[in-house]
């Protein structure tokens, strides 16, 4: 039931030709009318500065920023506000100048005034973490990019937006210019000048176009803006000492599983190779396995994990199971993984990203700390410093908890109205066993049936699904046994399953309850999860976003940082005598947020926050 990063289709471009093939920034702002003027002292900068706060005008904003020298060999340098500098501060208000404001030769205290007017960048996330940085609090920064996301439902590129509402070709191949260098080159200046133009003009052409529930959901990313910069700038601790001893665990776990191997299937065979694999398994295996076996679109066995994992009762699939699971630790999670800490802070400074899901979903990325590897001792390794706590709250069933208020679904409402747990409620109701008579494995096999009859699936893929996520076995007829009991009892989510299909089939878009829009091209096939999952995850995903924006509001007078935000968990670093208080204000946040999307909802056993040294330890 996994998100998607794919989006909806864009809108036709306002201009069939492009009004030039390709656009200097010196010649773009000529045409345009706007003059550049650098600023390279404070007191050149006071009188400009004094005026541009009082302009009622947004203003649009953009910075350049330099790698520091002692980092300038790492990755990271130039991007994270820890490794870098501000160079160049760049900022437009309308009218015939633009001004650069050069930080190597003037104080960034001089433009304090502007950091409390109403501003606008594009990706406007990496000002706000420098800026931060830098000391300043940025109350009023709107963003073009995520205007965009509500808009179009991608994450278009300041050059890809200025070409798809202009019909402008902006070239970017200057943004990995030096921007240390003394002096900067006068194309460099027009380059980072152009960029505070354009996204003043873009801001002015995307706010014509919002309607009224993009609003709605471009003002809940803007507004998590400043949640998702604390949590990017903060990081998390990572125990790299006990990292390197896992991975060396690894190591010796995986060594004779690779040795009995070589005997089951000879020293000859390359254990990563998926061909001589599908080969060994074709020449080896009896024809009843083979036959039943999945196959790839040119007809050769299939030898992922997944597939792998249906058949390992069988001696030498078991073992290969096991071999590429220590594979993917080793090479996913093993010594590379601590090259994400930073040399500076000693944290992992992940990136997330608003918007990232077709959904609006955070997604995250280098490394993607929302979702790493589901074993205790790796999630042990995300801890707290002496002193300090982590606080850990999760929504409870969050998805199917939307699902029974998108749904109306009466049955669902009073189960959790009354307190009960949904999994053991569906256990009673397929295994017909009394409810307080049910079982870890019954509950295991109701969470497969929850949330695989969420999403609309038969018989045969709730089966698969039981089997691959939840390791219970169904047979065909147990599943659809299983379905029909389902959809008698919540007879309000059966209904709303089918109006949601056949809305996405008239209508050819399907909304969350916050109102972001899912265009399905006319020539394409809807596909029934993809239309029951929208809505569903969408909701959940504004609940959270709403969350992160009343939290923020909250830990003002708490010695907390946000350090991680999952798709339905939040978990603050603590110091050990705030950590009541902090759990407190994050359970008021999360169920606030809660009733923000949904006014109705119930708040009984919506969320609940824990503490612990580390992360594993906060969950158990």
């Amino acid at each position: 039931m996994g998100d998607t990063e794919n989006h909806a289709e864009l809108e036709p471009l306002l201009f069939d030709n492009p009004k030039n093939s390709h656009t200097t920034a010196s010649s773009l702002l000529a045409q345009e009318g706007v003059e550049l003027v650098y600023v390279a002292s404070n007191h050149h900068a006071v009188g400009i500065v004094s005026s541009l706060a009082l302009d009622g005008n947004v203003l649009g904003l953009d910075i350049e920023t330099a790698k520091r020298q002692e980092h300038i060999a790492h990755h990271q340098a130039g991007l994270s506000p820890h490794l870098s500098k501000i160079r160049l501060v760049q900022v437009y208000g309308g009218g015939n100048r633009v001004f650069v404001f050069d930080l190597y030769w003037m104080d960034v205290k001089a433009l304090a005034p502007l950091f409390t007017h109403q501003l606008v960048a594009h990706n406007a996330l990496f000002e706000i973490k420098h800026l931060t940085h830098a000391g300043f609090d940025l109350a009023h920064m709107e963003c073009t990019k995520l205007m965009a996301n509500a808009v179009y439902g991608d994450l278009p590129s300041l050059a890809e937006l200025s070409f798809r509402l202009f019909g402008w070709r902006i070239s970017k191949e200057l943004q990995v210019s030096d921007w240390d260098a003394q002096p900067l080159k006068h194309e460099q200046l027009e380059y980072a000048a152009l960029d505070a133009v354009l996204v003043y003009k873009i801001y002015h052409a995307l706010r014509d176009k919002l309607g009224n529930d993009q609003k709605v959901v471009y003002s809940l990313m803007r507004d998590s803006q400043q949640a998702i910069a604390k949590v990017e700038l903060n990081g998390i601790h990572f125990d790299q000492q006990a990292h390197a001893d896992l991975a060396s665990r690894w190591i010796q776990e995986k060594e004779p599983i690779k040795k009995e191997l070589e005997v089951l299937l000879t020293p000859d065979i390359n254990l990563n190779s998926g061909k001589q694999l599908s080969d060994w398994i074709q020449n080896n295996l009896d024809k009843e396995t083979i036959d039943r076996w999945p196959r790839t679109g040119k007809g050769r066995l299939q030898t992922d994990s997944e597939t792998l994992e249906r058949f390992k009762t069988l001696p030498s699939i078991h073992a290969l199971v096991k071999y590429k699971e220590f594979s993917n630790y080793l090479a996913f999670y093993g010594e590379g993984y601590a090259n994400h800490i930073n040399p500076v802070t000693g944290r992992i400074h992940a990136s997330f990203h608003l918007g990232g899901t077709i959904t609006g979903r955070l997604s995250c990325s280098s490394p993607n700390v929302q979702n790493p590897l589901r074993d205790e001792a790796f999630r042990a390794l995300f801890t707290a410093p002496h002193g300090r706590v982590l606080v850990v709250a999760d929504f409870n069933q969050i998805e199917l908890q939307v699902a029974a208020l998108v749904s109306c679904d009466e049955v669902m409402l009073e189960a959790y109205s009354a307190g009960i747990d949904l999994h053991k409620k569906t256990a009673s109701v397929v295994m017909g066993v009394p409810i307080d008579r049910i079982g870890k494995h019954q509950r295991q096999l109701a969470k497969a049936v929850n949330f695989g009859l969420l999403y609309g699936q038969g018989a045969w893929g709730l089966a698969q699904y039981a089997r691959t996520s939840y390791g219970v076995y169904m047979k065909i007829k147990t599943a659809q046994e299983a379905r029909e009991a389902f959809f008698a009892t919540y007879k309000g989510l059966a209904r709303w399953q089918e109006e949601t299909k056949r809305q996405a089939e008239t209508d050819r878009k399907i909304k969350t309850p916050g109102g972001r829009v899912r265009y399905f091209p006319e020539d394409k096939k809807i596909h029934f999860t993809e239309a029951l999952n929208f809505p569903i995850q969408g909701g959940a995903a504004e609940v959270m976003l709403s969350s992160l924006v009343r939290l923020t509001r909250s830990l003002d007078n708490l010695d907390a940082l946000l350090v991680n935000v999952i798709h339905d968990e939040i978990i603050l670093e603590v110091a050990e005598e705030d950590a009541d208080k902090a759990k407190a204000v994050l359970e008021e946040s999360m169920k606030g947020g809660m009733l923000d999307i949904f006014p109705t909802a119930c708040t009984r056993n919506l969320v609940e926050a824990k503490t612990g040294s580390n992360w594993a330890s906060a969950k158990g």
